[in-house]
């Protein structure tokens, strides 16, 4: 029995150990190359827009390509997907660390995003389908503790390897990383198929629902004036018929990119809506900030770097107490607090921008925006996937990561068309960044009522427990204890 015991122990540990090392690269690297952003934009000599297309287009990719990796490893097994794509996120990103060109490393960055897509929803299907419901929010707490401690200190080993080096050396970082979650699936004892292998996914679809997310890139970019009112009018009026085309051919399909059905669950569509909110208003924050930094009061790399440490630490310390506490009091009640939380954080960061600002200011409020983050986010992810079947995990959590990446791609571009060409923008713009966060914030906090106190299963446990007690106490027979 202890034998046995120790077995599922170390099996568990293994599991968790593998989903956080695949699932760190994606924060990893965009909290990485945030600081690296002004330099990348003197290296290739770019503007704010340009240099923009290169989170925007790795955005998008991750958008698409969530969904298709979810389904593809619901179909094939999700333990050989996930170790596919970590392999060729390592190639791509050993290739990008060589890019002689801004296309070239644009390129390279996108085709990191479409196979790294594998990882994190095979990665959260196989925690969904292997814990029991009671055991997935503090699991799911520590998964996001991992991947927000990749986040915080992202800018810190991105502002220490600019210091010695080249943004080059950012990709270079992946590779250790990659090897070790190698390693830890090779001892993971994981199926490695699933029972069905039928093999279909919607091709056309990711093509037009990829030529859709970059018209509205493209759209909310121009808003700042860099184009004419023709391109512009010519983009909207192409993102409309892209809109159009997406809905028929998402209608038509017998296996769409996305599982629509999904958001007919009220806790699902609230939960997942609270995701994207949550990840624009945090995203734009990450990108934001070093820009005021560096470009409104002329400090270095280093003082972005330690202030996004900042906000990111605050998620490490509470994530994990926060799954304990949602499995035990439900995710409801701490994804609202969170998300007040968040928006306390936010109004404060607004209220006090200035050129002036102190640091000690912006760490205050990125360290509140931070413990918001940390309380919700993980709460509202595992009300996601606990909302499915565990035959749909695999596409539910792709949907689920798919919408937190749409919110990434709306916050660059707000950031893109508030802050205007080559110049040094001035603080009033970063007021409207905020302005625009703060109201995206506040809509977060709504959609977090709409999500489930305990997912199905758990209820009817509890409800079972409930029915034996009652039972044992109005029994006429006394107890044999």
């Amino acid at each position: 029995m202890r034998r046995g015991t120790e077995a599922a122990g170390l099996s568990y540990a293994l599991l968790l150990v593998t989903v956080s090392l695949g699932g760190v690269l994606a924060p990893l690297n965009s909290t990485m190359l945030a600081v690296a952003l002004p330099e990348l934009r003197r290296d290739f000599s770019m503007g704010h827009g340009e240099i923009g297309w290169l989170i925007s287009a790795y955005l998008i990719a991750m958008a698409v390509a969530q969904p298709l990796g979810g389904r593809i490893g619901d179909q094939l097994g999700r333990a050989r997907v996930f170790r596919a794509g970590l392999v060729a996120f390592l190639a791509f990103s050993l290739a990008a660390s060589f890019s002689p060109v801004f296309p070239v490393l644009v390129i390279l960055r996108t085709g990191q995003a479409l196979v790294g897509a594998a990882v994190i929803p095979n990665g959260m299907a196989m925690l969904r389908e292997s814990l029991p419901a009671d055991r997935l929010g503090r699991s799911m707490g520590f998964i996001g503790a991992m991947f927000s401690f990749a986040a915080a200190v992202g800018p810190l080993i991105g502002s220490g390897l600019l210091a010695v080096g080249s943004w080059r050396l950012l990709f270079l970082m992946n590779a250790p990383l990659v090897l070790l979650a190698l390693a830890s699936q090779s001892l993971l004892a994981y199926p490695h198929a699933p029972e069905r292998r039928k093999f279909e996914l919607d091709w056309a679809g990711a093509l037009v629902f990829g030529a859709l997310l970059t018209a509205l890139t493209f759209v909310l970019n121009s808003l700042r004036g860099d184009v004419g009112g023709l391109a512009l009018g010519a983009g909207a009026a192409g993102f409309l018929g892209l809109f159009a085309l997406f809905v028929q051919s998402q209608r038509s399909s017998a296996l769409p990119i996305v599982e629509w059905r999904l958001f007919r669950n009220r806790s699902y569509a609230a939960a997942t809506g609270y995701v994207l909110l949550n990840n624009l208003v945090m995203y734009t924050t990450l990108l934001t900030i070093p820009f005021f930094i560096e470009e409104v009061q002329g400090k270095g790399n280093s003082a972005s770097g330690t202030l996004l440490g900042v906000m990111s630490i605050l998620v490490v310390a509470i994530a994990p107490i926060g799954g304990r506490i949602s499995d035990a009091y439900g995710r409801r009640l701490l994804a609202l607090t969170g998300a007040l939380v968040m928006v306390g954080g936010v109004a404060a960061l607004l209220a006090g921008l200035s050129k002036d600002v102190s640091y000690g200011y912006l760490a205050a409020c990125l360290a509140t925006l931070g413990l918001g983050i940390g309380l919700s986010f993980n709460a509202a992810s595992t009300a996601a996937l606990e909302s499915t079947s565990r035959e749909l995990a695999g596409t539910a959590a792709g949907t689920n990561s798919m919408m937190r990446y749409l919110g990434s791609i709306v916050g660059v571009a707000i950031l893109g068309a508030v802050l205007s060409g080559d110049g040094a923008p001035d603080v009033g713009l970063f007021r409207l960044i905020f302005v625009v966060l703060l109201a995206m914030a506040a809509l977060a906090a709504g959609t977090t009522l709409f999500i489930h106190r305990f997912p199905a299963e758990v209820q009817e446990l509890r409800r079972a427990e409930s029915d034996a007690v009652a039972a044992v106490a109005s029994s006429p027979f006394p107890s044999a204890g």
